[in-house]
């Protein structure tokens, strides 16, 4: 790598290199090049070259632009003169030399160089492509789908409509969409939306193919009839343009079948309206792996002034595959996780990171229980921040769940779990029945119960619960001063339990104690009990190690949970230096004064 001798961060590259931009030219001229500079200024260097091709007669016009930071990124080479079928991108004919995978650019080597390797690969690729060389493409060409939708720009800002990406091209040339809509917050874009293509619909509103919705739909919105038809529009950037192409695409199909037209018609006239254009896209590498590409249009009219009407502005409407399977295909276990039940009791520091990351890995329900609300100064290790103070941890937590994770069914409990009373007016003038039924009901019909409780208490009661009720107990905690942690997990089976592990560690043998910090507390102004200090990102080292435990424990041998069943977190040294965060496993055995006595 070749480094500057002097640099004070605001040069040009050739000014900090200029032996490397003579060499960059020079190998140019050896291949009998003589490229013209288009624009050098502001870091940014654009040369067009006619570029020989052997076998072809012609040369190919190239435009070829530097990084701002080259040598160390890649360069953008176009072809505007070419139209390749693949490996170039319709609106800006830039050609993709290199797959889009990190490390496939070698910063020693010189572009034209680069160039003269990667063109020639590419026109071969195309070449088997043309013949049917399959076999030959595939070994020359990265083995990547190439579909059309990502190649349209311009889409409104933080608008988006959702569809299920295993659905088929409808058989139909045009039809009828139910979508569901639900505005936004957005900074940038009072008008910005959320839709979900619900169902597929011929002219006449029959339904074609499956419907797609969440589990989980939120409150108030609303469901808008649209207007689909089916055609592979050209990479554009102008939505007016694509709505246009719609417009004469549905009149050529109007010879045939004008009253079919006329009906998907009128579902454009109103103030808001959507047309999907559908069309055959490559969603695999390989013959004949399409499947449905969409492109929506949103067309906003303005009021009404006088006898006119103010004409309608258009927007691209970004489409994006959220189905079940292109959300879960990044992560496998999640489908042995979508029929599960968790109950997570304590959502703190630990409990909510935990919690969150239950439902982020697929999780189909996931209870929360805490009787805490937010506090300000939480928002330091807390996962949630400002729109959650004041609000309880539960509810908190389960609304973003419902919010963000649809495949997650949330639910929020603000129990305080064991909480005792002297005061028997308090009690609801309806109590029939144990005050703990409703808690342990959820516990009964849990897969899997997470204690982040932090509690002693709360820990013996719910392990000896589980153990019961035979639901998997994983319990974790930080220990004073962020110097270590806990996460032990016992199944109903487990010969050994919770208490034999606290046994083990009063023997000081087989164990290890995890280590204390008693200087890192504090109580902060206003409150009446002392916290511990440190920060989320040394307690989500705990989070985390609960959350592998438990999807180990649930996704029946698709992850492996370990054979051990305590894991000791260590953050700080003998001394209190900060260590890297280290853990150690460790058996439980029954212990003599517990399940070992045989009771």
């Amino acid at each position: 790598m070749r480094h500057p001798k002097a640099s004070v961060g605001y040069e040009n590259w050739w000014a900090l290199w200029p032996d490397l931009l003579r060499e960059e030219l020079e190998a140019f001229s050896k291949r009998g090049i003589a490229p013209r500079t288009l624009y050098q200024a502001h870091g940014i260097l654009i040369l067009e070259a006619e570029w020989p091709v052997h076998g072809h007669s012609d040369p190919i016009r190239l435009r070829i632009g530097f990084s701002p930071l080259h040598p160390y990124f890649r360069p953008a080479v176009g072809a505007p003169d070419e139209k390749f079928e693949r490996h170039q991108n319709p609106l800006t004919k830039e050609l993709c030399l290199l797959t889009q995978e990190t490390g496939q650019w070698n910063p020693r080597q010189l572009v034209s160089d680069f160039i003269e390797e990667r063109l020639k690969q590419l026109l071969a690729a195309l070449d088997a492509r043309k013949e049917k060389r399959w076999d030959d493409a595939a070994r020359l060409e990265e083995q990547a789908p190439d579909p059309l939708m990502p190649y349209f720009a311009g889409a409104e800002d933080d608008s988006v409509i959702l569809f299920d990406g295993s659905m088929p091209v409808p058989p139909n040339g045009h039809g009828l969409m139910d979508v569901v809509c639900m505005s936004r917050n957005s900074a940038r874009n009072q008008a910005a939306f959320e839709g979900i293509l619900r169902q597929v619909k011929n002219s006449s509103g029959v339904g074609v193919g499956k419907r797609f919705a969440f589990p989980n739909e939120p409150a108030g919105a609303q469901v808008v009839t649209a207007r689909w038809v089916k055609f592979t529009p050209p990479a554009a950037m102008d939505a007016a343009e694509l709505l246009l192409l719609a417009e004469k695409e549905l009149e050529t199909q109007a010879v045939l079948q004008g009253p079919s037209v006329r009906k998907l018609n009128q579902f454009a006239a109103g103030p808001f309206s959507i047309t999907g254009i559908v069309f055959p896209d490559e969603i695999e590498y390989g013959q004949q792996k399409k499947g449905a590409g969409w492109l929506f249009l949103a067309s906003r009219r303005g009021l009404v002034t006088g006898n006119e009407q103010n004409p309608a502005e258009t927007q691209l409407i970004i489409g994006k595959r959220a189905g079940k399977d292109d959300i879960f295909s990044r992560l496998p276990v999640a489908r042995s996780l979508l029929n599960k039940s968790v109950v997570v009791v304590g959502c703190g520091a630990i409990g909510g990171f935990a919690a969150l990351e239950l439902a982020r890995a697929g999780v189909g329900r996931v209870a929360f229980v805490d009787y805490d609300t937010v506090e300000p100064g939480n928002s330091l290790r807390w996962p949630l921040g400002r729109t959650a103070w004041g609000s309880p941890k539960a509810v908190a937590l389960a609304n973003f769940v419902l919010a963000n994770y649809p495949w997650t069914t949330p639910t929020a409990f603000g129990a305080n779990l064991g909480a005792a009373t002297s005061a028997p007016d308090t009690l609801p003038p309806d109590l029939n029945e144990n005050v703990l039924s409703p808690i342990l009901d959820v516990l009964r019909e849990a897969n899997l119960v997470v204690d982040t409780s932090a509690s002693f208490e709360v820990q013996y009661a719910l392990s000896y619960y589980c153990r019961r009720l035979k639901v998997p107990y994983v319990m974790g905690y930080a220990t004073v001063g962020l110097a270590g942690g806990v996460v032990a997990r016992f199944v109903h089976d487990s010969k050994s339990c919770l208490v034999c592990l606290h046994e083990h560690w009063k023997d000081e043998k087989h164990i290890s104690k995890p280590r204390l910090d008693n200087t890192g507390m504090v109580t902060p102004l206003g409150c009446n009990a002392p916290t511990f200090t440190g920060g989320g990102f040394d307690l989500q080292e705990v989070s985390l190690e609960v959350v592998r435990s438990a999807v180990g424990l649930l996704s029946e041998g698709k992850y492996d949970p370990g054979t051990w069943q305590v894991s000791i977190l260590t953050l700080q040294g003998e001394n209190g230096v900060r260590v890297l965060p280290s853990w150690e496993a460790f058996h439980c055995p029954p212990h003599p004064r517990c399940c070992g006595a045989g009771e």
